[in-house]
């Protein structure tokens, strides 16, 4: 058995507009409480905030291009990697002079493979900082 739908007659279709929704320009400024909207004051805060922020501007502050802002940034991140390398290098040579320690023997080959990593973190490390010096950092 099937259930039938009462079908309408058709009629123009109403507007999708809402003369009183939010957004739109014949809103009033108070809602139907009386209240008056969140975004005055919102704005209000914003335009006080602006306006402080800008008093405090003063002519020591730096203002970078975006060539310049890059290279400072890949300036810093090869600092970074650098010193991460060379605490790792560090690490290789603890690990390198322990081992040697417990083995009683410095021509392990553990203990000659972390000091071969040691050095070549050192040299990646001097690498990176080069790059920086010579203004190449990527």
């Amino acid at each position: 058995m099937t259930n039938a739908q009462p079908i309408s007659r058709p009629s123009a279709a109403h507007s999708a507009k809402n003369a009183t929704a939010p957004g739109l320009p014949n809103q009033s400024r108070n809602d139907s409480k009386g209240r008056t909207p969140m975004v005055g004051k919102a704005r209000t805060l914003v335009s006080t905030t602006a306006a402080e922020l800008a008093e405090g501007i003063d002519d020591e502050l730096v203002t970078y291009t975006p060539h310049a802002l890059n290279e400072l940034i890949s300036a810093v991140a090869a600092r970074e990697v650098a010193g991460r390398l060379r605490e790792r290098a560090a690490w290789h040579r603890e690990r390198a002079t322990t081992w040697a320690w417990v083995t009683a023997n410095s021509d392990d080959p553990c203990v000659l493979w972390h000091e071969r990593e040691a050095k070549a973190l050192d040299r990646l490390a001097g690498r990176e900082l080069e790059s920086v010096e010579r203004g190449e950092a990527r």
